[in-house]
């Protein structure tokens, strides 16, 4: 078996192991949780590339850690974000929509334009976030 393919298994294993034996999600208080600036969080683009045959799209692949009891700035991002937590957990909080808990193997979609945030227990999160959206396109907008 390659080793990429290896390590890809290696790290669902290692995910699903941590998700059947680590303790409860302890969760904060959205308003209780510090706004952390978005140039204090973690991010590794991991992929940055055009989208073969859609030359006006591009795709970002990044991996991105947040601190246990932080919440990030209200943001909109371009185009579509799809989200996988591989360690942690982070409640995403859009505007008119319920929040909605993400753990470790749960993947979630938000929309073109959401205005939304996060915010994490105190065990912090970490992510790889999926983004396409418009070649060129700042990643993401920030609201008040």
């Amino acid at each position: 078996m390659p080793i990429a393919k290896r390590s890809r298994y290696f790290s669902l294993l290692s995910a699903l192991i941590w998700l059947f034996c680590a303790s409860p999600f302890s969760s904060v208080n959205a308003e209780d949780a510090p706004t952390l600036p978005l140039q204090a969080v973690f991010a590794e683009n991991l992929l940055r590339a055009a989208i073969t045959g859609a030359p006006d799209k591009e795709v970002i692949v990044s991996r991105v850690s947040l601190p246990p009891q932080t919440k990030l700035p209200w943001h909109w991002h371009p185009g579509e974000e799809v989200f996988y937590v591989i360690e942690g957990a982070v409640t995403l909080v859009r505007r008119g929509l319920p929040d909605v808990l993400a753990r470790v193997g749960d993947v979630q979609k938000i929309a073109p334009k959401t205005i939304h945030t996060g915010y994490t227990g105190e065990d912090g999160a970490e992510l790889v976030i999926f983004r396409v959206h418009a070649m060129g396109e700042p990643e993401r907008h920030l609201v008040d």
